[in-house]
């Protein structure tokens, strides 16, 4: 995965969302970290296998990689607002012993965000798309794809 690329495509559209809807002074770390933590159980609901125990419905790993992406764009725009150095970044992942627990890590991280720090949080949300099965090239895809979209949306009003 090309992280620079991926970080410069999230600041060319957190540039046009700050620009375009008068953000320019406003604190937005802690509402992206709540935008995370709601695009993180998108994910989850899209894998009933993990959690819902009474239910027959299966996983859908194709909604999965969308939402996953979606998690990106937010974790990706807190680590260019936190000024993060992504041309030096490297990734290595953080994986628990189960999907279940990697979710739980991942919450536990972002809701303590200040305390774990981005890095911790970036290596754990890569290691569930690991886990999950996704490939670098598949998520930097869907990613292009969602940036492309999410574009679309600003021309739009959304």
């Amino acid at each position: 995965m090309n992280l620079q690329k991926l970080f410069e495509l999230q600041r060319h559209l957190d540039e046009r969302i700050i620009r375009e809807k008068g953000l320019g002074e406003e604190e937005l770390i802690p509402k992206k970290i709540m935008a995370f933590l709601i695009e993180l159980g998108e994910l989850a609901n899209e894998l009933p296998e993990i959690f819902k125990f009474w239910s027959n419905k299966k996983n859908n790993y194709e909604k999965a990689l969308v939402e996953y992406v979606d998690g990106l764009h937010f974790l990706l725009s807190i680590g260019l607002e936190q000024g993060v150095l992504y041309q030096c970044m490297t990734i290595h992942p953080i994986k628990q012993a189960t999907v279940f627990e990697q979710f739980a890590a991942i919450y536990l991280y972002a809701s303590a965000y200040w305390a774990h720090g981005y890095s911790r949080l970036f290596n754990a949300y890569i290691g569930l798309g690991e886990m999950l099965g996704f490939t670098w090239e598949q998520i930097e895809k869907a990613y292009m794809q969602k940036n492309t979209v999410n574009h679309q949306r600003q021309e739009s009003g959304y």
